[in-house]
């Protein structure tokens, strides 16, 4: 085991000094607002990517530089390929690998390319060498010695900052795992008790501390005790924020809502200062309450209470106090007003992920230009719709039409059509109603809520049914026609898995002479998954409608995962009303070959043996269509099974 972590600590300190011939990362030691340059020179001796590669790309592994995407386009410059970013104010370690098409340069097999962060006296920044051992499940996640590995880094890490509470309680989960005896497995879960129990009482109503305090329950693995957590704070600091916080989610749970609303109110007089987290969620739900009731003074108070702090995301609470206005049919004047609040600040509209550390404050992630502007647009159109709903109540026709007009030419998101189009109808515009929503509609024709109302509008101004139903016909049409071209573009075109660990409910294997020259639709799935359940109407209707088809062949298989092939047959006489074949696995290595770590997952394999389709998770009725869809491409290539 010495030698092993003696050997990793050497790998460790050469990929620090050079991370490879082919691949070079300047500066050497990472300093938060460093310009990193990342360069690759192909056709060098460890090069593992062609040097006429059309493109390449960096595959962020493990990151912290949470403003880069985790694929980064690298730049041809001569015969190299470059990226630069900054590190931000808050980065600490990244790993990744290069990747053009099929083609992947790694270190090693067990090894990608890192990027730790440096302080000013050139030691690792805190947490570099914590995030560095979370990084090594992806990086070497067989490896015999990941967890001594780990335990190495969490090591260092604790001698260069001792106070590192994440690091005290990662390294005492490490040493649970490698624990061989009971004895010292609960010997280390007692010191991570204790260790997350002293983070406690450091600070109890400082929602940030709390915080770390149910992460550390949940890294020893006892969500459990998160609820006593919640429960020691209310008891012992009832007139806290954070407690104040806690019983305001159980007061929601209160079904009667005069009971709720008593409940809420009175906890509020307790204390109510401005900008308190516990006083804002409770505002929130009295605003929600009294705007549904249409109780104009109180829902506006409330709604005032909202934005007492400036965050990335007030820009939206303008929006839904706007919305929730308008929805209620009260206070039309302030609905604008709140759009407009909302409007002065839309480009700094919240999209993607945004964290918050309280050490750096708010950190928004990456998220693409085109996405961002998309999604400022949508924000922009929804307000203006609001706005027109608002000035549609006050009798100012020409600003309700004109924000109307406004909104469906800035962007056709679903909100601002659905709400554009209510305007459009009240004014006795059924045909441009329709139009509007009928733009949602090739969109998404399976928007059963816009269709209903398209409907509406439609026969207002044209009566006649049956020009209606032709209308819905080229819908479905246009959605099959809509996800074939979407499903070609997803064809994997991969080798196909070996399978030879398939057996029938009769104990007999699965041969590839069985699926030769046949289009392989495999369902994996256990009788305990209730996703896999929920599955099973819609595969059962695609399975009949090709059952006959000697082309195609269904297995729905039981993958093995805490099932034997007893609960296999047992399912099957328990369950008559599915006719399609079930067989049993009993590889353990089944989801590695296909590529799957969760169930329900579809694999389609085409009569050539390739790997063409695959879906992880149950995606709801639309499996049924998108099913049929691969089967049907598959059927219709006369290039495959050549």
């Amino acid at each position: 085991m010495k030698n092993s972590i003696f050997a990793f600590l050497i790998l460790l300190a050469a990929t620090l000094q050079a991370q490879g011939q082919s691949l070079s990362i300047k500066p050497a030691k990472i300093k938060r607002g460093d310009l990193v340059t990342i360069t690759y020179e192909p056709g060098l001796s460890d090069s593992k990517i062609s040097a006429d590669a059309p493109f390449l790309t960096i595959v962020f592994t493990y990151s912290t530089f949470y403003d880069l995407p985790w694929k980064m386009p690298m730049k041809r410059e001569g015969n190299n390929w470059v990226a630069r970013f900054t590190a931000g104010r808050f980065a600490t370690f990244a790993t990744f690998y290069l990747q053009s098409g099929e083609q992947v340069q790694k270190p090693a097999a067990d090894k990608h390319y890192t990027l730790p962060v440096y302080d000013g006296n050139d030691k690792r920044i805190k947490n570099s060498l914590l995030h560095e051992s979370y990084s090594l499940s992806v990086q070497m996640p067989k490896s015999p010695d990941l967890q001594a590995n780990k335990l190495s880094l969490l090591n260092q890490e604790l001698i260069n900052n001792p106070d590192n509470y994440e690091a005290k309680v990662a390294q005492l989960v490490v040493k649970m795992a490698m624990a061989t005896q009971s004895e010292d497995k609960l010997r280390f879960r007692q010191q991570a008790r204790k260790i997350i129990a002293a983070k406690l009482e450091e600070n109890p109503t400082l929602p940030g501390n709390v915080n770390l305090v149910t992460m550390g329950y949940l890294m020893i693995g006892e969500k459990t005790r998160l609820d006593s957590v919640r429960k020691v704070i209310m008891e012992r600091l009832p007139e806290a924020d954070l407690s104040k916080d806690l019983r305001a989610n159980i007061i929601a749970k209160e079904k009667d809502p005069k009971i709720r609303v008593a409940k809420l109110e009175a906890l509020l007089k307790k204390s109510d200062e401005l900008g308190e987290e516990g006083s804002e969620s409770i505002h929130k739900m009295l605003f929600e309450y009294y705007a549904s009731t249409k109780n104009v003074a109180k829902s506006l108070y409330h709604a005032s209470k909202l934005y007492a702090k400036a965050s990335p995301y007030t820009p939206e609470t303008f929006k839904n106090i706007s919305s929730k206005l308008t929805s209620s049919k009260i206070a039309p004047e302030e609905a604008i007003g709140y759009a407009d609040k909302a409007l002065s600040n839309v480009g700094e509209w919240p999209v993607g992920i945004i964290r918050y550390f309280p050490e750096f404050g708010y950190i928004p992630s990456y998220v693409p230009d085109s996405v961002r502007k998309q999604a400022v647009a949508e924000a922009k159109s929804a307000l203006f719709s609001l706005k027109a709903l608002n000035y549609l109540r006050l009798k100012n026709i020409d600003s309700a039409k004109t924000l109307a007009d406004k909104a469906i030419k800035t962007s056709d998101g679903r909100e601002a059509l659905i709400n554009s189009s209510s305007v459009f109808a009240a004014l006795g515009e059924n045909e441009q109603a329709f139009k509007t929503l009928w733009t949602l509609l090739v969109k998404n024709p399976t928007d059963s809520v816009v269709l209903k109302d398209a409907k509406v509008y439609f026969l207002k101004y044209n009566g006649d049914e049956n020009a209606f139903k032709a209308k819905v016909m080229e819908l479905e049409q246009l959605e099959i026609a809509q996800l074939t071209a979407k499903t070609k573009t997803l064809m994997m075109n991969k080798p196909g898995p070996e399978l030879s660990g398939l057996v029938t409910l009769e104990g007999k294997p699965v041969t590839p002479e069985m699926m030769s020259g046949k289009i392989v639709i495999l369902d994996f799935w256990a009788t305990w998954c209730v996703p896999c359940m929920q599955e099973m109407p819609y595969f059962h209707n695609v399975y009949q409608k090709y059952k006959n088809n000697p082309n195609v062949m269904f297995m729905v298989v039981n993958s093995g995962s805490n099932n034997s092939i007893e609960d296999a047959r047992k399912w099957v006489k328990q369950n008559p009303q599915y006719q399609f074949p079930v067989y049993f696995n009993n590889d353990k290595n089944i989801g590695e070959k296909v590529g799957f770590t969760v169930i329900p997952t579809i694999a389609v394999i085409d009569q050539a043996g390739k790997l063409q389709f695959r879906t992880i998770g149950f995606e709801g009725e639309i499996l049924q269509k998108k099913l049929d869809v691969e089967i049907s491409i598959l059927l219709n290539d006369k290039s495959m099974g050549k």
